[in-house]
């Protein structure tokens, strides 16, 4: 089938693991045959004017057979919603019009985020007769509700309401999007994990247990969605317990000082390291190096890091906030209550009572689970199978 994908956000020269779970699974589609192409507008406020100017981003480029055509575009109200939903599906438009020939007309329209994705793919839709799907990712529907105008809610509707077909990343995030599409009309496709990046290897030696969090640190309030101040205030119980134990902490931002400050505040940085910003091939490479993965999130959709660890055959510690209840096990981790810090350090008790005597975790096992429910085999086929019904119309 011919897939046109339209994501809410991508990655740039200068930020290149934004949206990446995108295109991990744009990569899978591919794989598996079909012909893929991804439509994306950079959209810019005035606080970037300077980012608008140097743009630098292909118009349009291949990339493992998978075309990608995007363009710039001055958006003086993007940090207002509307503004933004207006100018990024207009964008969408014109990609369209000048890169996609009659003879390439897509079967499905995918798009990422009905914010403003889903839009744009709707606009698109009514356009060319061309179907959409819209696959939910975004955090704004459980954390940032009160952020969505009376006006932006009708458009949400709209796009949610028109799709051929909507889908969540996890099963409890299907839920909380139900007042715009009934819940039993939802289908439930986790995100694609990349097994060839991440794959287990010999371990480097290192002295006592090392546990490993990555996420963006770009504001506190970020900080706090992903649980750095939870995870700090426990590692300070715990490493006076385990004085050789480390957690490193990988992932770049302004909010990186404000973490350091809670370890100095804390007494612990001498066994909290910040390695900065990561590629996706650094990553792995520290995940393949831990032996224990943590991030107590206080939300997510979904949570692509934590599968991907377990590709790596590590066992994870995760919160029971929506998207990790769907993949976390007793077999591959485990999960703990939301913004419970003395959970969180029994947890890590439990883990050095574990791994160094190979008690509880199989990395082969590990490694199979997610190769089953979230390779990129497995979750092509799943959306094969989404799309096929959606171009016969059932």
């Amino acid at each position: 089938m011919n897939i046109l994908i339209i994501p809410a956000f991508f990655r740039t020269k200068h930020r290149p693991t934004i949206g990446s779970f995108f295109w991990d699974q744009a990569r899978a589609l591919k794989q598996a045959g079909h012909k893929v192409t991804l439509l994306y507008c950079d959209t810019y406020s005035v606080k970037c004017v300077r980012e608008y100017i140097s743009y630098a981003e292909a118009a349009s480029e291949e990339c493992e057979g998978i075309r990608i055509c995007r363009m710039r575009i001055f958006c003086p109200l993007k940090h207002g919603m509307e503004g933004h939903r207006e100018a990024f599906a207009r964008g969408i438009g014109q990609l369209y019009d000048k890169y996609i020939r009659p003879a390439e007309r897509p079967d499905v329209i995918h798009a990422h985020c009905c914010v403003w994705a889903g839009y744009a793919a709707m606009k698109l839709s009514d356009q060319t007769g061309i179907p959409y799907v819209i696959t939910e990712h975004a955090t704004l529907f459980e954390l940032h509700k009160d952020q969505i105008s009376r006006a932006n809610d009708r458009y949400i509707r709209l796009a949610f309401g028109k799709a051929a077909r909507v889908i969540c990343v996890s099963r409890a995030f299907a839920g909380r999007i139900s007042e715009y599409r009934a819940s039993d009309d939802i289908e439930v496709i986790g995100n694609v994990v990349d097994l060839e990046q991440f794959k287990p290897c010999d371990k480097e030696t290192h002295n006592g247990m090392r546990f490993l969090t990555v996420c963006y640190m770009n504001t506190e309030d970020q900080l706090k969605k992903k649980g750095v101040d939870v995870l700090l205030r426990a590692w300070k119980d715990f490493s006076e317990k385990h004085s050789s134990a480390k957690l490193r902490i990988g992932g770049g931002g302004h909010a990186v000082q404000i973490a350091a400050e809670w370890c100095r505040e804390y007494g612990i940085e001498q066994s909290v390291a910040f390695i900065g910003e990561l590629s996706r091939e650094q990553v792995a490479a520290q995940m393949q190096a831990c032996d224990v993965f943590v991030l107590p999130s206080r939300y997510e959709t979904f949570g692509v890091v934590y599968i991907e660890a377990m590709a790596c055959g590590k066992p994870v510690i995760a919160v029971a906030n929506g998207g990790p209840d769907d993949f976390v096990t007793r077999e591959n981790g485990i999960l703990i209550p939301p913004d419970d810090t003395e959970s969180l350090v029994g947890a890590m008790e439990q883990m050095m009572q574990t791994i160094p005597y190979r008690k509880a975790y199989d990395a082969e096992t590990i490694r199979n689970f997610v190769r089953e429910r979230f390779g990129a085999q497995a979750v092509a086929g799943q959306l094969g199978h989404v799309y096929e019904t959606v171009r016969k119309g059932s």
